[in-house]
């Protein structure tokens, strides 16, 4: 079995998360402007991934009356296609 060569981690002295508790690919909520009820649909109200802010931030458009837009619709606005 062949061995990686790894770089030792450097001191830097940024924060460095807990990677058995934070999930993958998530930024901390404390940089959000949260209500009590979009920190409860986060699975450690800690931290929010992708999915969940992806959540959150269409629960307010349809609150605001947002209208829903077909993503095909989209494309075409950007010149764009599915077979693209």
């Amino acid at each position: 079995m062949k061995k990686r060569n790894t770089a030792p981690a450097r001191e830097t002295g940024a924060l460095r998360r807990n990677v058995s508790t934070a999930p993958a690919q998530a930024r901390p909520s404390s940089e959000f402007k949260l209500t009590a009820k979009e920190r409860a649909l986060l699975k450690d109200p800690e931290w929010m991934t992708e999915d969940e802010a992806d959540l959150i931030l269409g629960m307010r458009s349809e609150a605001e009356g947002g209208e829903n837009i077909p993503f095909e619709e989209v494309l075409a606005r950007h010149g764009l296609s599915l077979e693209d």
